[in-house]
């Protein structure tokens, strides 16, 4: 019987909704959503659905409670599949109410229109008090509070505004909770970017809370609420209204510096650099960022690689590659060897290297810089080399793969001479034969192809020879070997024309490179690896397997 009069009452209300003080009842709605229930929670759920549909933003004053409401519904099984669908509706309608004009100051607004809007505040202990006070507190609750549901259709209602700190706190609780289900959390996270979207001006004021919850949730179990969430990071790392004009705390970018080419810090940075309590990644003296937020981002990121080695392992790299798609691959790896210069957890360093170096050699998304790597034509391709090169010189197997990629063999070879002042250890050998299995690969393709031209690569093929010449006796040695027994006799391919080419042992348009300076970083570097290995082992802790040779 309560259910024909509640249907009844709602067909009247589809046929007059310019009359009816919906309003005045949104609250009573949230409460019976929030029902255990089902019927009621299902009869309340229909019910919002249509005053969002027929009432539009006259419900915005209201969307933190329905959100409350709705999105635990989203994460129901087929057991309550009615329920689901219908919180589905209600979630994307009120989501469609949200447009760029919330995003304006409130002081822009008359200050009458502030004043008549409804305050769900007040109007929620109302109706909380009409929903218990019924003889069963669900069916006739607006009647027996007294309230008169219908208006006069010439009454004018004012201008709604959309009031973000409650919507946002729901928001930050429900990705908080690691009980709740994986499509409320993709909700969630679809609310958040659709209001970064739609008021990104509001939303930033909220991003220093919001912040951590969302580096939390990359360890989410759920490759798509990973997805969610690192677009929504993505979204606040690029957004114009995340640029601000104060170079904000000391793990932020400053931001009063926008080269390309990585700098020198100036002497200022470099006593906030040094200060106690601060470490050597917390600030940067220059990088390519997108906002303000987007080297606190990498900084973050990186942050959370090195405490949590499982998720870089897991799923580090499908990290990195969404969001070379999603942002600007070169800024990304700028801006991340930048913050490894400075990393003083050596041993993450050289993983992190070795993991970065894996994704920029073999991943689809990063095709194009793999061509600007190439051929290092342009100031920026030199500057972007020489930045990663110094941070790569914490893993030396990566930095040889990285002058392979850039055609740099005369360089290549100078390094793997250096090799045998290196510990050599059972890692590194490892590395050695990733990198032979890689040269393989068909993003080696155009190396391989110059084994045929020996005259102008001599350099290229003594850095195989060298490479061989580490490994020990195995399927990787016997690859190269095969390879390298491939290369045809020079004399037998002599031409008119390549007896009068001069050797192109070094990139000749690369003058702006200084490889004696980056060759002796490397050593610097590779020292400082070897003194932490020394130390470590002293300390009795187990250091990387050695081999005897």
């Amino acid at each position: 019987m309560c259910e024909v009069v509640l249907g009844e009452f709602l067909k009247e209300i589809k046929k007059n909704p310019s009359s009816v003080k919906f309003a005045e009842m949104a609250n009573i709605l949230v409460i019976h959503c929030q029902t255990t229930d089902d019927l009621i929670q299902l009869t309340a759920m229909c019910w919002m659905r249509e005053f969002i549909q027929l009432a539009g933003r006259v419900m915005l004053p209201y969307s933190s409670g329905i959100l409350t409401a709705v999105l635990p519904c989203l994460a129901y099984d087929d057991r309550k599949k009615s329920i689901k669908e219908v919180a589905n509706v209600c979630n994307q309608s009120l989501m469609k109410l949200v447009t760029p004009e919330d995003d304006e100051p409130d002081e822009l607004k008359p200050v009458v229109q502030r004043q008549t809007e409804p305050n769900p505040d007040d109007s929620l202990g109302k109706q909380e008090g009409a929903a218990s006070g019924g003889p069963d507190g669900s069916c006739d609750s607006s009647f027996s509070s007294g309230i008169s549901v219908f208006t006069p259709a010439s009454t004018e209602r004012a201008p709604v505004t959309l009031h973000l700190d409650g919507i946002v706190q729901v928001l930050n609780c429900h990705l908080s909770d690691m009980a709740i289900g994986m499509m409320t959390r993709i909700a969630v996270l679809k609310w958040l970017y659709h209001l970064y979207i739609k008021t990104p001006r509001k939303m930033f004021r909220h991003t220093d809370s919001l912040f951590p919850i969302l580096l939390q949730t990359l360890s989410d179990e759920s490759d798509e609420v990973i997805l969610k969430d690192l677009e929504v990071l993505a979204e606040i790392a690029s957004s114009p209204a995340g640029q601000t004009d104060d170079p904000g705390p000391l793990d932020g970018p400053d931001l009063r510096i926008s080269h390309s080419e990585l700098q020198v810090p100036t002497p200022s940075r470099i006593g906030l650099l040094n200060s106690p309590g601060t470490k050597g990644l917390e600030c940067s003296p220059s990088t390519p960022t997108m906002n303000s937020y987007f080297y606190k981002f990498m900084i973050n990121l990186l942050k959370r690689f090195s405490s949590e080695r499982k998720l870089l392992e897991v799923r580090g790299p499908f990290i990195i590659r969404q969001l070379c798609l999603l942002l600007n691959a070169e800024n990304i790896f700028h801006s991340m060897a930048d913050i490894l210069l400075r990393e003083e957890d050596l041993k993450f360093a050289s993983t992190m290297v070795h993991a970065l170096n894996t994704i920029l050699l073999t991943s689809t998304e990063l095709f194009q810089l793999r061509n600007q790597l190439k051929d290092l034509k342009t100031l920026e391709s030199q500057n972007l080399f020489c930045c990663l090169y110094r941070s790569w010189c914490h893993n030396p197997v990566t930095t040889v793969s990285l002058c392979f990629l850039t055609q740099n063999y005369q360089h290549a070879y100078d390094l793997i001479q250096k090799f045998g002042d290196l510990e050599v250890t059972v890692d590194f050998l490892t590395e050695v034969d990733k990198l032979v299995q890689l040269i393989e690969c068909p993003i080696f393709t155009y190396l391989r192809l110059q084994l045929l031209d020996v005259k102008n690569n001599p350099y290229l093929i003594k850095a195989l020879y060298g490479l061989l010449m580490l490994l020990p006796q195995s399927s990787a040695f016997q690859l190269l070997s095969h390879r390298l027994q491939c290369v045809p006799n020079p004399e037998l391919l002599q031409t008119e024309d390549s007896m009068k080419a001069a050797p192109n042992s070094q990139k000749a348009d690369s003058p702006c490179i200084d490889y004696a300076e980056l060759l002796q970083h490397f050593e610097k570097v590779q020292n400082k690896h070897l003194e932490v290995r020394h130390q470590r082992s002293g300390r009795g802790d187990h250091p990387d397997r050695r081999v005897v040779l």
